[in-house]
């Protein structure tokens, strides 16, 4: 199984870091929700705090706060304001649970506390 990727916001500066979660500690924050507070260690971040705030599965569905499971569901979409000559349409998609499980690909954080370290300087290194 390959690594998760974890994309922390910054409030304080408005950018985004990102960061590998091995396959160890993804499976140690299995079960967690949207909306809970997670320890920093887990995204080698000692002293942080931060909220989990969506994600992807590995087939690219994203994660809904609103349907409490841990896999994938197809829900019955309705549109009522926003876009011309969609008002009153239902559409069937498919999305995932706000449960996190060994299955997904990227996790959205916010930091809500900040630790000692700054985050500029242990920023992870991507190729591209």
């Amino acid at each position: 199984m390959a690594n998760a990727v974890a994309l922390i916001a910054d409030p304080k500066t408005g950018k985004t870091h990102k960061r590998e979660v091995s396959p160890e500690n993804l499976g140690s924050l299995a079960g967690r929700k949207i909306g809970e507070e997670l320890d920093g260690i887990f995204f080698n971040l000692p002293g942080y705090r931060l909220k989990l705030t969506g994600g992807t599965s590995v087939d690219g569905f994203a994660m809904r706060s609103d349907l409490q499971l841990s896999g994938k569901k197809r829900i019955l979409k309705t549109y009522t304001r926003g876009k011309a000559g969609k008002d009153g349409k239902r559409k069937r998609i498919t999305v995932r649970g706000a449960i996190v499980g060994t299955d997904i690909s990227q996790l959205n954080l916010k930091i809500v506390q900040y630790g000692p370290n700054p985050l500029e300087g242990e920023e992870a290194k991507v190729s591209n």
